[in-house]
């Protein structure tokens, strides 16, 4: 009875292991911030916004569908070709909705979320994991003249709430836009302040905008 429950235990432990999900990424192309559509420029510094809102970029860079989890993946990529070092740190970037302030989702949360995405984790495969999304966060650092740095940054993707009836709707008479992104750099010797945006983010898919739809409490 004994030899049988030990044959079992060997057999799951078999296949649990070979059923290990493999977690694999593509590298985020890194270029120069002139590169990107939505650049500005000012002073001989480049800021551009990469918004990654769709859920085969998301998956492709990083190994899980967090669209699908509501979060949306902003790249910032700042080029220095002025003559000042220049910093920027993650508080200096501001995502407004309307009037709201969007508060960055914390990395170890996104990092959860990932890693539940796929089971059967080795405990080494979660570490990578962890110690990717580490390497590619938006941080503080300082940039020589001519250095490029890039991260990215977690924002909540909300979903617009709906009556329960799909056939009933409300429309917003006063359109108030999507969400918009500004950003501030610090000129090191001078410590002046250089600042950009607004940014225009697209709204969430499947959604025509992020305050189109009213919702209606049961009476």
């Amino acid at each position: 009875m004994c030899r049988s429950l030990v044959s079992i235990v060997i057999v799951l432990s078999l296949l649990l292991a070979g059923c290990a999900s493999n977690y694999r990424v593509v590298e985020i192309p890194q270029r120069e911030a002139d590169m990107y559509p939505d650049s500005q420029t000012r002073d001989g510094l480049t800021i551009a916004i990469d918004e990654m809102r769709g859920s085969t970029r998301a998956q492709q860079y990083f190994g899980a569908n967090l669209i699908r989890a509501g979060i949306l993946p902003v790249s910032i990529i700042v080029s220095n070709h002025g003559e000042q070092r220049v910093a920027i740190k993650p508080a200096d970037i501001l995502l407004q909705r309307g009037r709201d302030i969007v508060d960055p989702v914390p990395l170890q949360t996104v990092i959860a979320i990932a890693q539940d995405q796929r089971v059967f984790l080795r405990k080494r495969t979660r570490e990578s994991v962890e110690s990717f999304f580490r390497s590619i966060a938006f941080t503080e650092t300082v940039l020589q003249p001519n250095e490029t740095y890039q991260g990215v940054m977690f924002f909540s993707n909300p979903r617009p709430r709906r009556r329960d009836d799909r056939y009933f709707s409300v429309w917003s008479l006063f359109e108030q836009g999507g969400p918009r992104m500004r950003v501030a750099v610090t000129e090191m010797d001078s410590q002046d302040r250089v600042h950009f945006g607004p940014f225009s983010l697209a709204a969430p898919q499947s959604s025509r905008s992020w305050a189109r739809w009213a919702a209606f409490e049961r009476y």
